[in-house]
């Protein structure tokens, strides 16, 4: 049931601002009253942080899935460039639904075990490409991360709002090749 009513509820957020969304419609859309998703969420705020972080936990592991046994920063980094370009492709509606629905202040606020995982596991890959002279030194290592998911994240979201046809993954090489030119040293 849960799963039937975060895959609705991804489809609402995605085609509407959180604001302009109603527990009506989600409950429409998944099929089931209104009691059962105040039963299982209790507010359309917990619904909402429900599907984020079912999303970001798909996410999350499939990069750690994806990076085992990957031994270079640059082959380290591209993967997980790749990846996410691909999470976005397979889920548009979960993209659209961060860019209608997920608010900047709350990115971060809210972080799952599996995220927080990935982003130590990331900050000590960055961490280790600084020390040894590879990516940029002259910035502090979660600022690196910043940079690096916040051309990511551009990418994908615009690719998304201007509906252009094709797979941003598909285009990972030159994109990853711009942005690995930008952070290295």
């Amino acid at each position: 049931m849960r799963q039937r009513i975060e895959w609705a509820a991804v489809q609402v957020f995605a085609d509407s601002e959180f604001h302009q969304v109603t527990l009506q419609q989600i409950a429409k859309a998944a099929q089931c009253s209104l009691q059962t998703l105040y039963r299982y969420y209790g507010s359309k705020e917990a619904l909402l942080s429900a599907c984020l972080h079912h999303g970001l936990e798909q996410l999350a592991e499939r990069m750690l899935d994806h990076l085992a046994g990957i031994d270079t920063f640059r082959d380290r980094l591209s993967k997980v460039f790749w990846v996410v370009l691909d999470f976005f492709d397979r889920n548009p509606q979960m993209g659209r639904m961060m860019i209608n629905s997920v608010y900047p202040g709350r990115w971060g606020s809210d972080t799952t075990p599996g995220q927080q995982r990935l982003t130590e596991l990331f900050l000590s890959v960055l961490g280790e490409g600084q020390e040894q002279g590879i990516l940029n030194g002259q910035v502090a290592t979660p600022i690196l991360l910043d940079f690096f998911y916040g051309v990511l994240l551009r990418i994908s979201q615009m690719h998304l709002l201007r509906g252009r046809p094709g797979r941003m993954a598909d285009q990972h090489g030159v994109l990853f090749d711009m942005l690995w030119r930008a952070i290295t040293v």
